[in-house]
This record gives structure tokens, C-alpha cells and sequence, in this order.
């Protein structure tokens, strides 16, 4: 496995359209089944490829599977995080808490996370400052 030389988004696109092709195909012919649910078990093999390989070629002919778009990371962090389970949310995604709280006040307009509390990433005294 070698990593891959860096390419544009468009490039990263048509890459992971290309290999949901291929993978339609396969799954098609190898279970013969309706292209419909080949495409969803096409679109989970290539998630699963590039959560687990992305950013890497791979064999001799250089299959290149391209890494997961952090947008898509960064919905996904903030969709799962609850307040409460911070270290799962780091330990899934491979990122430190300082990381999730930037994408989560990112994706929140700058706006402080939550409200001050025992569980909460801003102390009360942080969010007073922050209020005035």
C-alpha cells in the first residue's frame, strides 16, 4: 500500500463514482440481483473502503481509493455527539476532543456548544464571559 498523490475534489468524485460503478457491477453479476440493490451494497462497500483504506493505492495495478470527505465526517461528528459521549465520537472518527469541538462550534455558526452545565464543553464561567 502507497499513499496516494494529492487530487483535486472533482477528481475525488469522479473516483469514487467510478469504483461505486465497478462495484455495481460486481455485486450484480455475482449475486444477480436488481441494479437498485446492488447500488446500495455497492455504496457500503465503497464507504467501508474508504473509512478503512482511503487516501491509498492498493495491489499491483494501484487501485486508488480515495479518503472519506471530511464534510461528510465533520455532519457525521455532529449528528452522533450528544454531549455525553465525546471519547466514542473521537475514538470512531480518529480525532482529539479540541477537533470535534472546532467542527462542532463550525457547524454551528461560532456559536458556544451548549449550554453550561457538568457535562457541558464551556464552563459557566466561560459562557458568562461569552454572554456579555
Amino acid at each position: 500500500m502507497t499513499t496516494s498523490p494529492q487530487i483535486t475534489p472533482a477528481q475525488t468524485d469522479d473516483a469514487v463514482l467510478q469504483l461505486e460503478h465497478d462495484m455495481v457491477e460486481i455485486v450484480r453479476g455475482a449475486l444477480n440481483i436488481h441494479e437498485r440493490q446492488a447500488f446500495e451494497i455497492a455504496k457500503a462497500i465503497v464507504k467501508g473502503l474508504r473509512s478503512r483504506y482511503g487516501g491509498l493505492r492498493l495491489g499491483q495495478r494501484g487501485l486508488y481509493i480515495p479518503a472519506p470527505s471530511k464534510a461528510e465526517r465533520n455532519q457525521a461528528v455532529c449528528r452522533e455527539f450528544d454531549g455525553t459521549n465525546l471519547k466514542e465520537v473521537m475514538a470512531k472518527h480518529g480525532i482529539k476532543r479540541a477537533h470535534v469541538y472546532r467542527i462542532l462550534q463550525k457547524q454551528r455558526g461560532g456559536q458556544p456548544i451548549g449550554k453550561a452545565s457538568a457535562k457541558s464543553p464551556i464552563s459557566s464561567h466561560e459562557m458568562r464571559r461569552h454572554n456579555e
